[in-house]
């Protein structure tokens, strides 16, 4: 999260100061995307029923089978929220009990259950929806959650898959990178192992294992990336754990502190992903092959992906000093199109800008969700088509 400059332009304010200072020129919205093809949502109902600022960083997004986007924020509390495309608002509903944060690891089953992992806890949480839309705002109470319990003690949920057709979750946890699962209908955990077992060589502030930020799902096994950037996978109990002989995309001696920070997995079971030096790849599990597809832009980091209409992949990329810039890519050509900064500007009202996104994922109608991640967020609307 960063700070930054809050640029909504009050009435007051614009009563008082020249327009053109609020505002930006007619050159920048060349460098941003087509404001025809995107939109922003308050995490509330302004100006007093929002998400606090500092607590509204959103760092899960996730798709129910209704297609309704639920997301939660990470900060002084967690909170988490809905979004039902019928009515098109974000609707808090709560925030989230000992919970600080909630990163990538927000899913839901098949009946509609929301499943949380929690951070710094370690606990599972289940939210179970009901009459939502009667219901009011909740901003400054408690989420009513099940607490499902600890996966691996002492440790921090930091990212969550789910496999609908056979009831399972996965999930990574933090410091320490095990992979564990969880089985919905008998309610048990197991520690599959750990994908990460040392701390690669550095500076004295980089104490951290270094392993992916996301889980990839594709025919009831999950991958993950771990040390020094190889792909592990988990298929069944028989085989357990298996470390496999490919790495990410690398420069040359970065493999200790290259990791996966997003996954995306198309109808074939090509998986896609993004790295933390902002390399676009292509992983295929049967071949066991890594294609490197390039890098479509000059920052660090690609935080998000999802798939559009047409076949094409939407990303976001750059890190917290940069600013959030989008592209898609084309498989079948294997063309980038850089589409601009994530900005929306309603002139003469207001101008928002994200420098940071923090998740990202498509809804079942094509639309394109991205979570700002900063001290005051937004969750922007990218209309592919």
């Amino acid at each position: 999260m960063m700070v930054r400059k809050n640029l909504f332009g009050f009435a007051l304010l614009l009563a008082a100061v020249p327009m053109a200072r609020g505002q930006r020129t007619l050159d920048y919205d060349n460098v941003v995307v087509p404001q025809n093809r995107i939109d922003a949502r308050d995490l509330g109902y302004a100006p007093i029923d929002l998400i606090p600022d500092g607590e509204s960083a959103i760092t899960a997004l996730t798709i129910a089978p209704n297609g309704n986007l639920y997301g939660a924020t990470s900060g002084k509390r967690s909170h988490l929220f809905v979004l039902s495309p019928r009515h098109g608002y974000v609707q808090p509903l709560g925030y989230l009990p000992d919970t600080l944060a909630v990163t990538n690891a927000l899913v839901v089953s098949g009946d509609g259950s929301v499943f949380i992992g929690a951070s710094p806890g370690g606990h599972l949480l289940k939210y179970s929806p009901r009459g939502e839309d009667e219901r009011p705002i909740r901003v400054h109470e408690p989420v009513r959650v099940t607490d499902l319990g600890m996966p691996v003690r002492g440790e921090s949920i930091s990212a969550l898959a789910i496999d609908r057709a056979s009831h399972i979750i996965y999930g990574l946890t933090s410091p320490n990178a095990h992979l564990f699962k969880y089985e919905i209908q008998t309610g048990k955990f197991r520690d599959i192992g750990v994908v990460a077992a040392r701390i690669p060589p550095g500076e004295k502030f980089e104490t951290q294992k270094v392993f992916s930020r996301m889980l990839a799902l594709d025919k009831q096994t999950v991958y993950v990336s771990g040390e020094d950037g190889f792909f592990y996978r988990f298929m069944n109990e028989s085989l357990g754990l298996e470390k496999l002989p490919v790495q990410l995309p690398a420069l040359p001696g970065r493999e200790p502190w290259t990791r996966a920070d997003t996954f995306s997995t198309d109808s074939s079971g090509l998986i896609y992903g993004g790295t933390s030096d902002g390399y676009l790849f292509r992983f295929d599990p049967e071949k066991m092959t890594v294609s490197n597809l390039g890098k479509p832009l000059l920052q660090y980091r690609i935080a998000g992906l999802a798939w559009g209409p047409g076949g094409k992949i939407y990303g976001v990329g750059g890190d917290q000093d940069d600013m959030a810039r989008m592209f898609s890519y084309d498989p079948a050509t294997g063309a980038f199109q850089i589409l601009g900064f994530v900005d929306v500007n309603r002139r003469p009202y207001y101008t928002w800008q994200a420098y940071v996104i923090g998740a990202m994922v498509a809804g079942l109608d094509g639309t394109i969700y991205l979570g700002e991640s900063e001290r005051i967020s937004k969750l922007y609307l990218f209309y592919p088509w």
